[in-house]
């Protein structure tokens, strides 16, 4: 599983819930995107995602080695999913 791949599930996620609140996934979307700076999800919200990216990968994803900082940022997130998912 590539980084790229997890932003492709990332991405329709994150489409998929704003759409449920009549909004769109900003077009400036990118790796470098924060996503609770953007608004796009809340806390709730961001643990759902985390179950939901474990889910995707098929295998519980520990999150606890990804700096908090880190695990907001598009880019960053998708690329520690995409190791951990290859380490299964």
């Amino acid at each position: 599983m590539t980084p790229g791949e997890v932003r492709v599930f990332l991405s329709k996620y994150l489409a998929e819930k704003l759409r449920a609140q009549g909004l769109n996934l900003p077009s400036d979307f990118s790796d470098d995107s924060d996503i609770l700076l953007l608004g796009l999800l809340d806390s709730l919200d961001f643990l759902e995602l985390m179950s939901a990216l474990s889910k995707y990968c098929g295998r519980e994803i520990d999150f606890d080695e990804l700096h908090a900082e880190q695990m907001t940022i598009v880019g960053s997130l998708c690329k520690y999913v995409s190791e951990r998912a290859i380490k299964a």
